[in-house]
């Protein structure tokens, strides 16, 4: 994975953070290829309408185990034809139907439909993946289906997304869905921060600012003081981290950049190259419900590159949700 680039950010994201291609030539530890292999936007060049709402006789020839505590099983004859998204429950669960506005957690298995070959499988090792169910982000196929399922099912679909390469592939995604992220901010004990850097003041509904803008010389390495420190599990490499931050420029305390205003957090796979080196080696080992600043210097942000070059960054970070790989 090459470093992070402003040219690459997501149009809903954070300009700071590259978003990899979500089907890589490789397919290891990406954030999720996701509900792009159902949405409205996929497209398969031996399709003549792409995908719909009309559904798809793919999956009749398709058998998913239903054992949610083993890895599943997917048997059909390859090549599989797929000329329209579609998707059903293999499993139902038995919590509550994801609703518009939730992010998910699930843990997948994707299949070249072509092939028949397992191209990632979070039972083999690949890190777990999600998903802000909203029409706008996943497309009104998916919405449409999500919406439907309960947390604790095991759904397939079927779709396309674009490899690293630009092609176009087919696949079965299927999904275990694990949870639904519920907390909204950091919960815990107050920290010790050391008074170095500026105090933060926080919003009612969690959203932090900065007292003054930062002084003096920034730190020439990454700096993390605990603000905030939860309960919950420790973070570590190779998970699935949500979060909300924002950002701001040390020369002059500006603000660059906020998930709080977006009103959705972010996700990203811990250790994986694809956010700057200062997160990807500075969040872990943190209990989730904690909240971080971290200032984080050149070298470890945008180095020479990009609308950021030569910023030392702050950031104030809450750790919403860590999902594990597999144990």
């Amino acid at each position: 994975m090459p470093a992070p680039d402003l040219g690459a950010a997501d149009p809903k994201g954070p300009d700071l953070i590259r978003r990899r291609t979500l089907l890589t030539t490789a397919l290891t530890a990406t954030a999720a290829i996701g509900l792009a292999a159902c949405t409205d936007e996929g497209s398969d060049p031996e399709a003549t309408g792409g995908p719909s709402d009309s559904g798809s006789d793919a999956l009749a020839g398709v058998t998913v185990s239903d054992d949610l505590g083993e890895e599943p099983t997917v048997e059909f004859s390859a090549p599989l034809e797929i000329t329209s998204a579609d998707a059903k429950i293999v499993t139902p669960g038995d919590g509550d139907l994801i609703a518009e506005g939730d992010s998910v957690v699930w843990r997948s298995l994707y299949i070249d439909a072509t092939s028949g070959e397992t191209l990632q499988s979070w039972w083999q090792g690949a890190p777990a993946s999600g998903v802000q169910v909203t029409a706008e982000g996943v497309g009104e196929v998916a919405f449409s289906f999500l919406t439907t399922v309960p947390v604790g099912s095991r759904f397939v679909m079927t779709g396309w997304q674009q490899d690293s390469n630009g092609q176009a592939r087919s696949l079965l995604q299927v999904a275990d869905v694990d949870r639904v992220i519920t907390a909204t901010r950091a919960e815990g004990e107050p920290g010790d921060p050391s008074g170095t850097f500026p105090a933060v003041t926080l919003a009612e509904d969690g959203a932090p600012s900065l007292d003054a803008a930062p002084e003096g010389e920034p730190p020439s390495t990454t700096t993390r003081e605990e603000l905030i420190v939860g309960s919950g599990d420790d973070t570590r490499a190779g998970d699935y981290l949500t979060m909300h931050y924002t950002g701001w420029k040390w020369s002059d305390g500006e603000q660059f950049d906020s998930s709080w205003e977006r009103g959705a957090p972010f996700s990203f796979v811990q250790g994986s190259g694809g956010v700057i080196q200062g997160w990807d080696e500075h969040l872990l080992d943190l209990p989730v419900g904690s909240q971080v600043m971290l200032v984080i210097p050149p070298e470890e942000a945008y180095g020479d590159q990009g609308e950021l070059a030569g910023e030392t960054l702050v950031f104030v970070i809450d750790i919403l949700d860590a999902a594990h790989t597999h144990d």
